[in-house]
């Protein structure tokens, strides 16, 4: 399946960003993704960053699970359980949720592709159980065979963004044609989770759909990989970060109440713990337009 009849992107359904500062230069190309597959990718992105006078960052968690390949020099994740994995140019690797930040290094430059798998599309073009990805990195390979060679081999072909996410989508399309034992209340359970930017209180959650705590935390492990508690969490978490980019000099106390903390002191801590950093050096040191937050 291609994306449109030319079996080209087209070029509406893609913004680029350009940007140069004392911080490095980064080339950014985002997708929205064909209508089909909007339930199951957020986005994709192809992005190409040169001469960053960092090399290490803390790559933010969020409720996506992700698929990178790598088309630049080698890079090295340390992910959020502590494993160090080393992915090499045309190598590619993937990951589901973190309840925590994860650490990538570089050389200074990276260049790749990038899917955000909503979770009920990673459970399904994975075929995996997500718990299995919770918290973790793995070799692309390890996970979808010879069919990660193939496609990384067709990516590294590729001569501009819309030709490689043409192809990135179509693989996609192909692998959710399958079907999916997906539970449809745990999908809507997320997206309760999600309208309510992580406020809806899991009891009542699991009353909406009419199952026991247990039951529904056990549905999530399977197909979005953390439990709900977390997932709430985490959500809240993107919340104040939403919030802080869009402004200029944030009111931190503010934003604490606005996005569901009990107070400060509970902001500060779940910051500290889902980022690495305060929030104070947050605001120092934020790229504009990216996840990742430079610590060396």
């Amino acid at each position: 399946m291609r994306a449109d009849s030319t079996g080209m992107t087209p070029p509406d359904r893609i913004r680029t960003i350009r940007t140069s500062s004392d911080q490095g230069r980064w080339e950014m190309a985002f997708c929205t993704p064909q209508p089909q597959l909007r339930p199951l990718v957020d986005f994709l992105v192809g992005y190409d960053e040169s001469d960053t006078r960092f090399t290490r960052r803390h790559e933010l968690p969020g409720i996506q699970a992700v698929l990178i390949v790598n088309l630049g020099a080698p890079i090295t994740i340390i992910d959020t359980a502590g494993h160090v994995l080393r992915i090499g140019s045309g190598q590619g690797f993937a990951g589901g949720l973190s309840e925590a930040y994860a650490v990538s290094e570089s050389d200074g430059s990276q260049r790749g592709l990038q899917v955000m798998f909503t979770p009920p599309g990673a459970f399904r073009f994975f075929r995996l159980p997500m718990h299995r990805l919770a918290n973790r990195v793995f070799l692309l390979d390890e996970i979808l065979g010879r069919e990660a060679m193939d496609l990384i081999a067709r990516l590294q072909e590729a001569p501009d963004w819309a030709r490689r996410f043409d192809i990135m989508e179509s693989v996609i399309a192909a692998r959710l044609a399958e079907p999916s034992s997906a539970a449809a209340s745990t999908a809507w359970a997320l997206r309760q989770l999600q309208q309510s930017g992580g406020r809806l209180p899991i009891a009542a959650l699991a009353d909406e759909i009419g199952c026991s705590r247990k039951h529904l935390a056990a549905q999530f492990r399977d197909h979005v990989g953390l439990a709900p508690k977390t997932v709430a969490r985490i959500l809240r978490f993107q919340e104040v970060i939403r919030l802080i980019d869009g402004m200029t000099a944030p009111d931190l106390a503010e934003l604490a109440v606005a996005a569901g903390y009990y107070d400060q002191a509970h902001f500060s801590r779940d910051f500290r713990a889902l980022a690495g950093l305060t929030p104070g050096e947050y605001l120092r040191r934020r790229l504009p337009g990216q996840n990742g937050l430079p610590v060396g």
